[in-house]
């Protein structure tokens, strides 16, 4: 029988089971209680916390998520915190949690398809469903005990299907599996959904994508579901697409149909490194890229974006502190 332990959230009432062994964070998320978070991997700082009664267990002694200031402080991270015992903790705030509670479950890998010299997508069936919303991302976990988080490059479904897109790190010891590591067959542990960069379907603004390498395949999940919707027709989508050179570049072949279903989908390629031979990509950043094409329309939109922290930093800069735009009109998990 699992051990859980119960978490209070101080000046709530708000109280939820943690099993032995999993995180104060994916606990709560897996509640229904929406604690603000964005990469789940001890990095972005945005799950801290203070520990007022009770043991927790931390992965990750070092997590930069925490400043040497927080570490004074006491304060804890919650995405790499394993309660021990009953626990009362405070939070600066709690969010409105997202559509889809997180499970945990096995997952076979049924497909590669090889999409550039470096980038593939990895094709798994999951043993229970694929509930999940448009940008989203899921933890993969390796029987070596490696975990790391990739976004999902289809739609939620009843196939079971999970779909991910992944750019080769060299020396990384993830992707090293992924490619040549794991065999046709076999499992791994997906644990997910997770993200607060998920496509808002009520949201009536023509929308903008911006991906920076295996970005891709966050933002192709975010097409679909625009052109998923009832209004689609209606509704017009710029995909930014960005790589050092042309051959690190993909459009994947499924917006071909989110083209056809939406008023118009407008593909836009930029690469940072100067490449005379390919005259129709921007020859620069993808952010700046989105200022060059958008213009004075910069504000009209709703922004969804995935990549490396450089490039989604310098995109909120662009946007944000210098475009003028609403802040909650950009949405992207910070992860890397």
């Amino acid at each position: 029988m699992t051990t859980e332990h119960q978490v209070l959230l101080r000046g709530t009432g708000v109280r939820f089971p943690c099993a032995e062994g999993d995180t104060l964070l994916r606990a709560a998320l897996r509640s229904g209680v929406g604690l603000s978070y964005e990469c789940n991997s001890g990095a972005c700082g945005s799950c801290r916390y203070e520990l007022l009664e009770g043991d927790v267990r931390t992965r990750w002694a070092d997590a930069p998520g925490l400043s040497a200031r927080d570490r004074r402080k006491g304060r804890r991270l919650a995405c790499q915190s394993e309660p021990a015992s009953d626990c009362v903790v405070d939070l600066s705030s709690v969010q409105e949690p997202a559509p889809h509670r997180p499970i945990r479950q096995r997952a076979q890998l049924r497909e590669v398809h090889r999409l550039t010299h470096d980038m593939a997508e990895f094709v798994f069936t999951a043993e229970k469903h694929a509930a999940f919303s448009a940008g989203q991302y899921a933890m993969l976990g390796f029987p070596s005990g490696i975990e790391r988080a990739y976004s999902m490059s289809n739609l939620g479904n009843c196939q079971r299907e999970w779909k991910f897109v992944v750019k080769r790190s060299p020396g990384g010891k993830a992707t090293s599996i992924l490619f040549d590591g794991l065999d046709l067959g076999e499992t791994i542990e997906l644990d997910g959904p997770y993200g607060q960069a998920y496509y808002r379907a009520g949201d009536d603004r023509d929308i903008v994508c911006v991906a920076g390498g295996s970005g891709l395949g966050a933002m192709a999940s975010v097409v679909l579901g625009a052109a998923a919707q009832a209004d689609a027709g209606e509704r017009t989508v710029h995909l930014f697409c960005g790589g050092r050179a042309p051959r690190d570049l993909h459009i994947p072949e499924a917006m071909a149909m989110a083209q056809r279903r939406l008023r118009a989908l407008h593909v836009h390629t930029a690469v940072s490194e100067p490449d005379t031979a390919d005259s129709e990509s921007h020859q620069g950043f993808v952010h700046e890229a989105v200022v060059a094409k958008l213009g004075e329309t910069l504000t009209d939109f709703t922004y969804y974006a995935a990549g490396p922290p450089a490039m989604t930093d310098a995109l909120a800069r662009a946007l944000v502190l210098d475009g003028g735009l609403a802040a909650d009109r950009l949405h992207f998990d910070r992860f890397s």
